[in-house]
């Protein structure tokens, strides 16, 4: 059973993400609801290159085969952006996405069935820290930019949420920014630090030890942690750009920007983003992947 502050945290996460969903578009025109990776040959201003590079990513350390069926997770799925991406490269791949927000699995899963995908990419409204999904029950599963929403430090109920859906020789691949210590920050980042929590609607960002302790205490093997940071700086880069393009957009359509709480909120979130992706020292932008079985290597 749920806790108060849980059913309220969740509740502030679905008003989130009703009010502000649709703006969304204005940093991608599919709906992608993450940063961008850039690697060479791609063009640094060209921003649904490098969200959909992102997604690439994520497909390739999931490692799916493509002469047989897969079945994957979108944890946190959004409006189901990455699982449309891997449908469309895979063939095979049956992606079930999980949302809290019942506009996202309802849109969403009207967004598939415009791309011809609705067979292989469904989106439900579930909580991947309890997921409706049977034991050992995937090959694959992955969070991007979404495991910031469960709770505490170490993500511990969907570390052991994964452990149990994921078949034996399942595979798994986080994306999100984290923390780099639990110390103290100083004082002006603190401060930064929860305004953007609080625009986003989270409690805590991830600590990447108490992760990775978390994710051996769960089972896993082999996990293998890259820091992107560097790599995703070009999309951050976008923000200022798209922020003042939205807002004007707007005014020029309403003659106002009476936006909601919520929708400011997405506004100055990412601006906060661009301020803690400075402070090296403390944050930085994390893919963590890894696998059940020891010998599947």
């Amino acid at each position: 059973m749920k806790t108060t502050n849980a059913l309220k945290t969740q509740e502030k996460v679905i008003r989130y993400f009703e009010e502000s969903g649709m703006d969304y578009g204005a940093w991608s025109r599919s709906f992608n609801m993450h940063f961008g990776y850039y690697k060479a040959g791609l063009n640094p201003f060209k921003r649904e290159q490098l969200l959909d590079q992102l997604n690439q990513e994520v497909l390739d350390r999931l490692q799916l085969c493509k002469e047989e069926p897969a079945r994957v997770l979108d944890l946190g799925c959004g409006l189901g952006a990455t699982a449309r991406y891997i449908a469309r490269r895979h063939p095979m791949a049956f992606i079930r996405g999980l949302t809290i927000t019942p506009w996202q699995v309802e849109y969403g899963n009207e967004l598939s069935r415009k791309e011809n995908l609705a067979g292989r990419v469904i989106l439900k409204e579930a909580n991947f820290c309890d997921m409706p999904v049977a034991s050992n029950g995937v090959e694959a599963a992955y969070a991007l930019e979404s495991a910031c929403y469960a709770s505490g430090d170490a993500k511990e109920a969907l570390i052991w949420e994964l452990a149990r859906v994921l078949n034996p020789a399942g595979r798994f691949e986080i994306a999100n920014g984290i923390r780099k210590h639990s110390r103290p920050l100083p004082n002006w980042l603190e401060g930064i630090y929860r305004r953007n929590l609080k625009c986003w609607a989270l409690d805590e960002l991830s600590d990447i030890e108490a992760m990775k302790t978390m994710l051996r205490k769960a089972g896993f093997k082999k996990v293998r942690v890259e820091e992107i940071s560097w790599r995703v700086a070009p999309s951050f880069m976008h923000i200022p750009f798209v922020t003042i393009q939205f807002l004007w957009r707007y005014w020029r359509k309403n003659g106002h920007l009476n936006l909601s709480t919520e929708r400011w909120n997405n506004v100055k979130a990412p601006l906060f983003g661009m301020l803690m992706g400075l402070s090296r020292k403390h944050f930085g932008y994390y893919i963590i992947s890894g696998h059940k079985a020891s010998n599947s290597f």
